[in-house]
């Protein structure tokens, strides 16, 4: 049950960051057209299977965010400033330093969560 539940939490994080990088580059490169249908539920629909694949990883493994696992809780804190800098990134007018920035700070919000789950370290 673990290695299903990992691998398939594996695989939606890495097409969430996928269409999050379609998207925002689609953004950047036509600003003026709109984006595909498909591209405004699609990343939603996945993101909710992160979801669930992840408190199904915490159920089976035991772990607590802040508790037995202080990394995770900081990998959840993490993913709210994701969405944040997301929205952000998404919504602000194509090609702006705002949007720029945004961009880059969400990226740099999942280098960190995909660290913190690749080394696990023990923080306390």
């Amino acid at each position: 049950m673990y290695l299903m539940l990992k691998h398939s939490h594996l695989l939606v994080v890495v097409i969430s960051f996928v269409l999050f990088c379609l998207r925002y580059g689609l953004r950047q490169a036509l600003p003026d057209k709109s984006l595909p249908r498909w591209l405004k539920w699609v990343p939603h629909l996945n993101d909710t299977v992160v979801l669930m694949t992840g408190l199904g990883l915490i159920y089976v493994t035991g772990w607590r965010p802040f508790g037995n696992a202080p990394w995770l809780g900081i990998k959840l804190l993490l993913l709210l400033f994701y969405i944040g800098w997301g929205t952000v990134a998404l919504k602000s007018p194509p090609r702006s330093g705002k949007s720029a920035f945004a961009g880059l700070m969400a990226w740099l919000c999942i280098v960190g969560m995909a660290l913190l789950a690749l080394n696990k370290p023990v923080l306390w």
